[in-house]
């Protein structure tokens, strides 16, 4: 029996609806002999008859009942599953799964979250916070969809896109600010306090690399879990820190914090979207990534 045909079934279906071999007929717009055929090779193949004609149509017998009653239900889930499929290629609905530092999230990926969800409000979004290394071992987990993460960043199981390009600067409260107009040395940076975050954060280990290449070791006052903190701790004259220009230049008010010029200032870097390769993404996956690497942020 498991090799009977699906479309078998449905004529079958279509005449207990209908009550009629022309209507049903009909309703698949197929003639009323390819319909008794099918009911007959049904009714063969399942060796018992299922159904009864007289001259007020057609009547199911009590195995007839049976089986429409259970097609009935398949059917049922049948639509609801195609109704659901519809919604996920129409990005009516789905899941999106993505993990990112408090940084990223809150300074980079934030617009286009906001707008990719007012867009598409059925498709829920999970954001994870995590750092960029944990990222990494929540995607290869296979616990997200994606992952943000900060640059440089190498690993053969990954695709990583560059997103965009950001610089690290240097910055000091309001007791430091006459350094914002003379600037100092590498070298003369090991002489001030220094906030900054803890080593399990990516962009910390590259700030770390950059100076020690250049021979010189850098022993902060104070290690965070935040960019938020470090900036709250540099707004109170607690040292001097590091940040993204192209994220948080924003807080540099040369008010309460200024920037101060390196003479060597550290290298570009950035922020990588990364993903399993190979990886078979849902529509609504697709859509939120297609945004975030052509920059659409008036989505």
């Amino acid at each position: 029996m498991k090799g009977i045909s699906m479309e078998l079934y449905r004529v079958f279906y279509e005449i207990g609806k209908a009550g009629s071999l022309t209507r049903a007929a009909e309703k698949l717009y197929v003639s009323q002999p390819n319909i008794s055929a099918a009911l007959k090779a049904l009714e063969e193949q399942l060796q018992t008859i299922l159904c009864v004609r007289s001259k007020k149509g057609i009547s199911l017998t009590y195995e007839g009942q049976v089986l429409f009653s259970e097609l009935e239900k398949a059917f049922s889930h049948i639509e609801l599953a195609e109704t659901k499929i519809e919604k996920l290629v129409h990005l009516e609905s789905g899941i999106i799964s993505i993990s990112a530092s408090d940084t990223i999230c809150n300074y980079y990926l934030l617009p286009y979250i906001t707008k990719f969800t007012k867009r598409y409000p059925g498709i829920i979004l999970q954001i994870t916070n995590r750092t960029s290394l944990e990222t990494v071992e929540l995607l290869k987990s296979g616990q997200v969809d994606f992952g943000f993460i900060n640059l440089p960043y190498e690993d053969d199981m990954l695709s990583i896109t560059t997103c965009c390009e950001i610089h690290d600067v240097l910055i000091g409260g309001s007791d430091y600010k006459h350094l914002s107009y003379t600037g100092i040395t590498n070298t003369e940076l090991s002489r001030y306090p220094l906030v900054m975050l803890e080593r399990k954060s990516n962009s910390r280990l590259c700030i770390d690399d950059f100076f020690e290449k250049a021979g010189i070791s850098l022993s902060p006052v104070l290690e965070l879990g935040s960019l938020d903190l470090v900036i709250s701790f540099v707004r109170n004259n607690m040292g001097l820190a590091f940040i993204p220009l192209e994220l948080c230049g924003q807080f540099i008010d040369n008010d309460e914090i200024f920037q101060i010029e390196l003479e060597i200032p550290l290298p570009a870097r950035g922020i990588g979207l990364i993903e399993l390769i190979n990886t078979v993404h849902s529509n609504a996956a697709k859509k939120f990534k297609e945004i975030i690497l052509t920059n659409q942020k008036n989505i």
